[in-house]
């Protein structure tokens, strides 16, 4: 028996010839001439030492073990098949990276040390990275356009199609200009109710701007809202040149941007941070990503000590 002499055209031959016991129509659905054809079949019944199949001038029948090896074969190839068109996906996925989508407020909390991380464990792989609002970067991975992205707090997840990993819960904080004096330790939000909050956008974040008006009117007042930010980073700008306050997430204290204060509140308003991503046609370096970002990503970025 030289199981190592078969081919895949072997079995590709016996596959044919089993559904359509006739030489000349399994010959011509395999694209070859009968002769060839013939000497293949031969070829396999002698590798295996087994009779496969019975001629006779007038048809072609399986033997029983012909009909079980059938089966086998059907199994060998759809596995050949299978195993060939991961490896394409895989190379694919290699030749176009990964695309990574973010908050301008991931540049304070790791995400800069996951990508460092991700280049040097996975060196071949190039990585792109896309500021996006959280719908835009659901959307996108949604429609299969980004990998991988990392949003702030979407209310549910509607579609099977895209997974969420919950990385860590952020505390909210005041931000205000400077000059305000502002001595507690936990503010009263209640003192704030005649300042214009600078609040984001709707369509950016529904689930922010509900949570952040339903805060204020639990204190007592509903905020005023004469502008409105896409970025958190827009809105502790605009807070830092007086142009009102703003509840930020808690990393934004890092932003080292002049004429800002950050104070806790008593009402206490958190952040989830989530990672989303396709379920289907994952390759392995975007679960290294994953994996990596589990650890690196944190409110105030990866933990002491970790190396980038």
């Amino acid at each position: 028996m030289r199981i190592d002499a078969i081919e895949l055209r072997h079995l590709k031959y016996f596959i044919a010839l089993a559904e359509e016991l006739n030489f000349s129509r399994a010959a011509m659905r395999c694209h070859v001439s009968q002769p060839p054809f013939s000497v293949a079949i031969q070829q396999l019944e002698s590798y295996l030492e087994i009779q496969l199949v019975i001629r006779s001038s007038r048809n072609v029948e399986l033997t029983e073990a012909g009909r079980e090896f059938y089966t086998y074969a059907l199994q060998v190839t759809g596995h050949a098949n299978q195993a060939f068109s991961d490896i394409q996906n895989f190379a694919i996925g290699l030749s176009r990276g990964i695309s990574v989508g973010f908050h301008a407020s991931m540049i304070f909390r790791g995400l800069p040390d996951t990508i460092r991380r991700f280049k040097s464990e996975v060196p071949n792989v190039p990585v792109s990275l896309y500021e996006m609002s959280s719908k835009a970067q659901f959307d996108a991975v949604l429609a299969g356009d980004l990998d991988i992205g990392f949003t702030h707090s979407l209310a549910s997840i509607s579609s099977r199609a895209v997974g969420c990993i919950n990385l860590f819960t952020e505390r909210f904080l005041l931000c205000v200009p400077d000059y305000y004096r502002v001595t507690e330790a936990d503010v009263d939000l209640a003192r704030f109710k005649d300042e214009n909050f600078i609040i984001f956008d709707r369509d950016a974040s529904p689930h922010y701007f509900d949570t952040i008006t339903s805060i204020c009117i639990q204190a007592g007042f509903s905020p005023r809202m004469e502008h409105h930010a896409k970025q958190w980073l827009t809105a502790v700008a605009m807070v830092s040149k007086g142009m009102g306050v703003a509840l930020v997430p808690e990393c934004l204290a890092q932003t080292g941007l002049n004429g800002v204060r950050f104070h806790r509140v008593q009402t206490e308003i958190v952040s989830h941070l989530q990672c989303i991503h396709a379920l289907s046609g994952k390759v392995d370096h975007v679960r290294s990503m994953i994996d990596i970002a589990r650890t690196m990503i944190r409110p105030n970025g990866p933990p002491p000590g970790e190396p980038a």
